[in-house]
């Protein structure tokens, strides 16, 4: 695994706190070429002077902030390389990009001249007060559960329904989860967490296996389970805890690479299972 910080970079390219695009498209052009459009891309469906522009700058106005966010990468990836062969048996060949992005995501896993890298967006990470070093460890931790995925199995299948998409997502994030919690070496870790969100999930669990499977026979959408912008019975990303559950359940029968390449038609099969009565432990 190799690192980039680009906190340096970001400070000196706006020493005055004022955002400006061409000054970050040369930024982000010298961490690779194809850096700017891809973002450019990928944010084109907002608004940039209502939606993303203001995020930014309030960003840049905290240089303390970034720094110390810089500081806590270095920490937090050192302590990731002597943990990554708990997961992985092989080298695990991608960047980690601490870098200033447009809103894109705070943690986003995708190509830069065809190799992986896993981006993390300084501004929504902040945005988002993830910048404790629990938060950040978690986010690096989930991000680095998809490369595993994508390294042992197939990250995608084709989803042309509701119900397979919704599939898909839950079998990413669970997936995402348990390797996290293997990371962290406590099964029991969520890094959301907070003000009740665990306790509410496991008492309310029979009854959100049973709304996300009506969901799936009836192509309805899950999007509300996913998501700190969306929230299911005043709950965000309750997916993620069912996600997890799902596979830690496959688990009973199955090695996780097994499930990792898994297709849709069995993991909906299992889902049925799942959601019904469960395996013996």
């Amino acid at each position: 695994m190799k690192t980039v910080n680009t906190v340096p970079e970001i400070l000196s390219t706006f020493p005055d706190s004022h955002f400006d695009k061409q000054r970050w498209r040369d930024y982000a052009g010298a961490i690779h070429p194809e850096l700017p459009k891809l973002c450019e891309e990928d944010t084109a469906k907002y608004e940039f002077e209502k939606d993303v522009l203001p995020v930014i700058e309030t960003v840049l106005g905290e240089p303390e902030r970034i720094r110390h966010l810089g500081s806590r990468f270095e920490h937090i990836v050192a302590e990731l390389q002597e943990r990554l062969p708990v997961l992985f048996d092989k080298e695990c060949e991608v960047t980690v990009v601490l870098y200033l992005g447009l809103c894109n995501a705070a943690g986003w896993v995708t190509f830069l001249g065809g190799k992986k890298v896993v981006l993390l967006g300084v501004e929504k990470v902040l945005e988002l007060n993830w910048d404790s070093e629990e938060k950040l460890k978690a986010l690096l931790y989930h991000e680095i559960g998809h490369i595993w995925h994508e390294t042992y199995g197939n990250l995608e299948f084709p989803a042309h329904t509701q119900s397979r998409q919704s599939m898909l997502q839950l079998w990413q994030e669970g997936i995402a989860m348990v390797c996290e919690q293997i990371l962290s070496k406590d099964e029991r870790y969520y890094h959301q967490d907070e003000n009740g969100w665990l306790a509410w999930c496991q008492e309310q669990e029979p009854m959100i296996k049973e709304e996300y499977g009506r969901r799936l026979e009836q192509e309805e959408s899950t999007q509300d389970f996913f998501g700190d912008w969306c929230d299911f019975c005043g709950y965000s990303d309750v997916g993620y805890y069912l996600g997890c559950r799902f596979v830690r359940w496959m688990m009973k029968e199955n090695d996780l690479r097994e499930i990792a390449a898994m297709g849709a038609a069995e993991l909906l099969e299992k889902y049925t299972r799942f959601a019904g009565k469960e395996l013996p432990a």
